[in-house]
């Protein structure tokens, strides 16, 4: 799969609210900032307890308004839409990914079924926008 392809695998399983698969997209060591370098998860434990308490409390919806592949460096512009007590809630976001360029092509390899990086996300980090009502 190119880095695009293994993208678009983890936010399917981002709107589907699907934990593991969303995990397997990440190397077992990945690490997610809030852009450019606030480290906010790090190993497939802290993503997988992060995921898991974002769906549960919000039921996300991302849709891709745009992206940007070159290498294997991926960057999604989202719309994801919240949902909170007082209602559903919307922010954008710039999401840049880096994808592990061994085997991302889906040749050779292992996929990284003993946890290695190859052909999964490395990387991600989130530039947040303002949360606002949606609708608005």
């Amino acid at each position: 799969m190119s880095p695009a392809d293994i993208v678009q695998t983890q936010l399917d399983a981002y709107n589907a609210h699907d934990v593991e698969a969303l995990i397997a997209t990440y190397a077992a060591d990945a690490r997610q900032y809030e852009y450019p370098d606030r480290l906010i998860a790090q190993g497939s434990p802290a993503l997988r307890e992060r995921m898991a308490a974002r769906f549960e409390a919000s039921r996300p919806h991302a849709q891709l308004l745009h992206r940007i592949a070159v290498g294997n460096t991926v960057i999604d512009h989202e719309r994801i839409v919240n949902q909170t007590p007082d209602g559903p809630v919307v922010r954008e976001l710039i999401a840049i990914y880096e994808v592990d360029p061994a085997h991302a092509d889906g040749e050779g390899g292992n996929g990284g079924a003993s946890g290695n990086a190859n052909g999964r996300i490395i990387s991600a980090r989130f530039v947040f926008g303002e949360e606002l009502p949606a609708g608005k």
